[in-house]
Formats: structure tokens, C-alpha cells, sequence
């Protein structure tokens, strides 16, 4: 796997993506991997690495760029709890941009072959359900314990979604 940190530029925001390439020459579909509550972590970029292993281009944005220590990234925060207090300053409307942003660079890289996904958990498997009611070119989304649109948002979901939820896990409702 060969992986590079890039900026991209979403609105007055620069979104600190790492993007992982599969082996090979490609093309291949790009799958933007949606962070929880806990930001992007070892876990999240591990998740990276298992998806790029599969053949699919991945994108990881840092959806704290910018939120950190004196203006810095995920990687500035010195506490997990400091991250998950940051998630309150980001909008959905804004995550929701900056995922279209991250989508439309990932699109445009040579490797990729113009087809995308999203995934997520928690809070980013929300992300992802709605995500797929917001880009009705989306090709896929996986969503681990997020939460469903709206029902009139539903109605706009064209690609297929697989919903993961532990329903004998005591602690999600």
C-alpha cells in the first residue's frame, strides 16, 4: 500500500486527507471512510488499510482540520475527550461539504475509476446513511450504527446501503 497526506480545499477549510492506493496500476473505486465520534484515529486508519487491501482507493479526512491545538489537526488534540468536545463545532451541513469536497478530489484522481462509496460508524454511519441521500451518484454506503435520514430524505437514496447494527450489543439502542 502506498498512502500520501493531501489538503483539500472545501469551502475557507482545508481537509487533511491521508489517501491510501491499493497495489496495482487500477483504476479503482474510491470509498471515503467517515469518522466517529473519536476522529481519525489508529482504528479508523487501520480500517483504511484493510479497505485499500481490498482494492478500493480510500479517502480519510480529518473532518477536525483546523479545530486542533493552535490551528492544528487531529493529531494536535492532546485528550480523546478534547475531540469528541470538538465534533460540536462542525455542522452537519459543514461535514456535509466537506465530504462532497473529499468525494469530488477523489473522483478526479488518476487511479480512480469513477465509481464511490462511504463508509462510517457511529456518527459517521449516520454521516454515511445521510451522504447517500445527499449524492444520488453515489454508488454505495455502509453504515455501522448510524442513525437513518429523515423518511423524505430516504426517498432520494439510489445506491444500495447496508445497515450494521448490533442488535444483541446491550449498549446500542
Amino acid at each position: 500500500l502506498r498512502s500520501e497526506w493531501v489538503d483539500i480545499l472545501a469551502d475557507d477549510v482545508k481537509v487533511h486527507t491521508n489517501i491510501i492506493y491499493p497495489a496495482g496500476a487500477g483504476p479503482f473505486p474510491i470509498v471515503i471512510a467517515m469518522q466517529h465520534a473519536n476522529g481519525l484515529n489508529d482504528w479508523m486508519r487501520a480500517i483504511g488499510d484493510q479497505l485499500a487491501r481490498e482494492g478500493f482507493l480510500v479517502l480519510l479526512p480529518d473532518m477536525h482540520s483546523g479545530l486542533g491545538s493552535n490551528g492544528g489537526n487531529f493529531d494536535s488534540f492532546e485528550f480523546p475527550d478534547d475531540v469528541v468536545r470538538a465534533n460540536a463545532r462542525i455542522s452537519a451541513d459543514d461535514m456535509t461539504r466537506r465530504y462532497k469536497a473529499v468525494r469530488e478530489y477523489g473522483l478526479k484522481l488518476p487511479q480512480a475509476n469513477g465509481k464511490s462509496a462511504s463508509i462510517g460508524f457511529c456518527g459517521g454511519g449516520t454521516r454515511s446513511f445521510n451522504f447517500a441521500a445527499e449524492i444520488p451518484e453515489l454508488n454505495a454506503a455502509v453504515v455501522y450504527y448510524g442513525a437513518a435520514p429523515p423518511e423524505a430524505q430516504l426517498a432520494k437514496i439510489k445506491a444500495p446501503v447496508l445497515g450494521l447494527y448490533g442488535e444483541i450489543d446491550a449498549r446500542i439502542m
